[in-house]
């Protein structure tokens, strides 16, 4: 997975609580009572599913689900489960992310808890059902199994399409309907703002920007190349290192001196980190070696101030940064 500003993952100590599953009872009718023969039986209290780590039973109706990281509190939203009153989010943030929906969200305070894991607090929350993305990190699934039924998966494979674990999820869980839900919709979306853009003919070539090291990057890493692919773009050959419209993080760096390379992207997306006053701070624009330099300044997206600012938490894969990402793309290239 890569991190904004490359924050390191670092796992605190904390106690353990082993909870045992609750099974269902499916035992008749005690004496001298009355039942009907047709009742219909009594839906199973857990689900069985074999993954990646093992096989893990799960409730089949939580009450108190719990997202491990800030994307997969986004699919539990999406797929309709009760949350937890408290839910975690990065500690370089005060709130959820703005994009999330927050009717979903209503009456669920926040607690830090990434990149420095905090499980002394999931543990005081008491979820009974815990979803973690953080599958990369695999000492976590059974810390997190001691808390409360876990289920993990990588939501951080490289060059893949966090879609995929999404629609794996959701059919392990039971919610493909809910899931197929979601896509109907994005696709609804993807689908009028393509009939937007072919009416207006817009077509630029586009890329995902950033700065990093004294240097920036152009890569097509997450969220952003996979809207553009959908939308039909041509994505900047600079960011995408194989050509195939999907994320990976190979990219390339450009010196100050390189920057005349980028004449040839017309519009830019450059992440940062969203402000109290609900502005996006932090971008490649911000940098001042990069706004002081000629070169950056003789840009054709430059001069015709193409280079748009999202939310960094957009690019690492959720339904609700899939569509935000993709109304920054429509609100930038019409208005």
């Amino acid at each position: 997975m890569r991190v904004h500003r490359r924050f390191g993952v670092a796992l605190g100590l904390c106690c353990a609580l082993v909870v045992s599953a609750c099974g269902s009872s499916n035992a008749g009718p005690a004496a001298g009572s009355t039942a009907s023969a047709a009742a219909a039986p009594t839906a199973p209290v857990t689900t069985t599913i074999d993954t990646t780590f093992g096989t893990v039973a799960v409730p089949t109706e939580p009450t108190a689900a719990l997202g491990f990281y800030t994307t997969d509190l986004d699919m539990l939203i999406t797929l309709g489960y009760r949350l937890a009153k408290e839910q975690p989010i990065r500690d370089d943030y005060s709130a959820f992310p703005s994009f999330f929906p927050k009717d979903a969200l209503a009456g669920i305070t926040g607690f830090h808890n990434y990149p420095e894991f905090n499980f002394e607090k999931v543990l005081a929350v008491g979820p009974d059902f815990i979803l973690n993305g953080l599958g990369y990190a695999e000492e976590l699934h059974q810390r997190l199994s001691d808390i409360a039924p876990t289920y993990t998966y990588n939501a951080f494979a490289e060059n893949a399409d966090w879609r995929d674990s999404f629609r794996q999820l959701s059919a392990d869980l039971g919610r493909s309907q809910q899931y197929q839900a979601w896509v109907d919709r994005y696709q609804a979306r993807i689908d009028e703002v393509r009939g937007k853009l072919a009416a207006a003919g817009v077509h630029p070539v586009v890329a995902d920007v950033s700065y990093w090291d004294g240097q920036v990057n152009l890569g097509c890493y997450g969220v952003p190349c996979l809207v553009f692919a959908d939308l039909g773009l041509e994505i900047s050959p600079l960011g995408d290192s194989d050509g195939d419209g999907k994320s990976d993080t190979t990219g390339r760096t450009f010196t100050l001196e390189q920057l005349g390379e980028l004449s040839t992207v017309d519009v830019m997306f450059s992440q940062g980190s969203p402000a109290a006053d609900g502005s996006i701070t932090g971008t490649v624009v911000d940098e001042p070696t990069v706004a002081a330099n000629s070169i950056w300044q003789g840009l054709p997206a430059v001069r015709a101030g193409a280079v748009h600012p999202y939310d960094y938490e957009m690019i690492y894969g959720s339904p609700s940064g899939q569509l935000a990402f993709l109304d920054v793309v429509e609100q930038a290239l019409l208005g």
